[in-house]
């Protein structure tokens, strides 16, 4: 594994790029859950998913 990654989301998520055997593999982490995706374009999507999803959930107002 690369020791920087090669992509830092604008909340910390980070996406590293990992060599297998069948070829590049990378391994997209946010707040503790990681997965890993066969490309960077996917990688990319899911770093952006998990990172809004995590920042409206910390922003949600209570209803009143």
């Amino acid at each position: 594994m690369s020791t920087s990654p090669v992509m830092v989301g604008p909340y910390g998520g980070t996406i590293y790029q990992l060599q297998a055997s069948q070829g590049d593999l990378f391994q997209v982490c946010f707040e503790g859950q990681c997965l890993f995706c066969e490309s960077l374009h996917v990688g990319m999507a899911h770093l952006n998913r998990m990172e809004r999803i995590a920042v409206s959930a910390h922003t949600a107002q209570p209803a009143r």
